[in-house]
C-alpha cells in the first residue's frame, strides 16, 4: 500500500482533489498502472468527494506548471475555469512562500492559460471563444449572429440553443424563468445530444439585466455542479453576441459569482473569481 497526499480546493463550490505530481511518478503510475480509481475518489459517499481530480505536472515549455484534469466519471477534460483557479491557489499557497508569484502560465489540453493573482482574486485569460462548428465540436449548421444555433425540442422543453467552445463544448439556453428548469431531467439528455459528437456541457441562463446573468449548470462528465468557469465565459460570449448584455457581466452560479469581460471576437475572455483550500489529507492506494 502507498500513501498519497492531496489537497482539496473549491472555486464557487466546484470542488477538486489536487495531486501534485511534480518530481514524482504519481501521474505516470495512474496512467500506466491505474493505482487508483478517479470515480471512487470523487464519490461523495465512498471516497473523498469531488467534481474532479487535478494532477499538477512539470511544464513541457518554459511555463509554471501543467494541469491535467479528470471529471468525476473518470473522463479527461480539456480545461476547467474553476479548476485552473484552484490550481493557481494551490501554487500560490505552496510554492515560493517568500516570493509569491503574481503571474502563472499554465499548460492545459486547451492551450496555454495565463492567470494573475491579485488581492486574493484570480484573473485568467481563458482564450478566444470558438465559434467554428467543427472546432467546438458540433454538427449544428445554422448560425445566428455567428453563433451555431439550433432549436431543441425535448419533452416539454422547446428553446433555441447556442453552441460556444472554450476549449470544451458548451450548449447555452436563455430562458425567462430559470427556476422552472428541471436540471436532472433535461441535463443528461442534452449532454448526449447527437449534435455534439464529444457530448457537451449544458447551461440554462436567465438574463436579470444587462450586467447580470443567472445560471444553472449541467457539466459533461460530472452532472449538476455549483459552477463552471468555461461555461460562464461561453454564456457571456453568447449573450453579448446576441445583444443581451454589456461587455462586462457578473455570472451568478449556484456556488457564487464570476466576473466575465469580453467584447471582441479576436480577444481572450477574461474570468475573475477566487478559490479556497478546503482541507489536506492522504489516501491509501495499492
Amino acid at each position: 500500500m502507498k500513501n498519497i497526499t492531496f489537497e482539496k480546493y473549491q472555486g464557487n463550490g466546484n470542488d477538486f482533489v489536487v495531486i501534485d505530481s511534480r518530481g514524482n511518478d504519481l501521474y505516470k503510475n495512474y496512467k500506466t498502472n491505474k493505482i487508483f480509481d478517479i470515480k471512487q475518489i470523487c464519490n461523495r459517499q465512498f471516497g473523498i468527494g469531488a467534481d474532479g481530480v487535478i494532477f499538477i505536472e512539470e511544464p513541457k515549455e518554459d511555463n509554471y506548471a501543467k494541469m491535467i484534469i479528470f471529471n468525476s466519471d473518470g473522463s479527461e477534460a480539456q480545461m476547467c475555469g474553476n479548476g485552473i483557479r484552484c490550481l493557481v491557489e494551490y501554487l500560490h499557497l505552496n510554492d515560493s512562500m517568500n516570493n509569491k508569484n503574481i503571474e502563472y502560465k499554465i499548460e492545459t489540453k486547451a492551450g496555454l492559460k495565463i492567470a494573475k493573482y491579485i488581492n486574493d482574486e484570480i484573473t485568467v485569460k481563458m482564450g478566444v471563444p470558438i465559434l467554428e462548428c467543427q472546432n467546438i465540436p458540433t454538427t449544428i449548421e445554422k448560425k445566428i449572429n455567428s453563433i451555431p444555433s439550433h432549436e431543441f425540442i425535448e419533452k416539454d422543453f422547446n428553446n433555441m440553443g447556442y453552441a460556444v467552445g472554450m476549449g470544451n463544448p458548451h450548449l447555452i439556453f436563455f430562458v425567462k424563468d430559470i427556476e422552472s428548469i428541471i436540471l436532472s431531467r433535461l441535463g443528461p439528455i442534452l449532454e448526449k445530444n447527437e449534435l455534439f459528437p464529444e457530448k457537451t456541457n449544458v447551461h440554462f441562463c436567465q438574463i436579470l439585466n444587462r450586467d447580470n446573468i443567472k445560471v444553472k449548470v449541467w457539466e459533461r462528465g460530472a452532472g449538476p455542479t455549483l459552477a463552471c468557469g468555461t461555461g460562464a465565459c461561453a454564456i457571456h460570449v453568447a449573450a453579448y453576441k446576441l445583444g443581451l448584455c454589456n461587455s462586462q457581466t457578473i455570472v451568478t452560479l449556484p456556488g457564487g459569482n464570476l466576473k466575465i469581460d469580453w467584447s471582441k471576437d479576436d480577444c481572450e475572455v477574461m474570468m475573475t473569481g477566487n478559490a479556497k483550500k478546503v482541507f489536506s489529507g492522504s489516501m491509501l492506494v495499492n
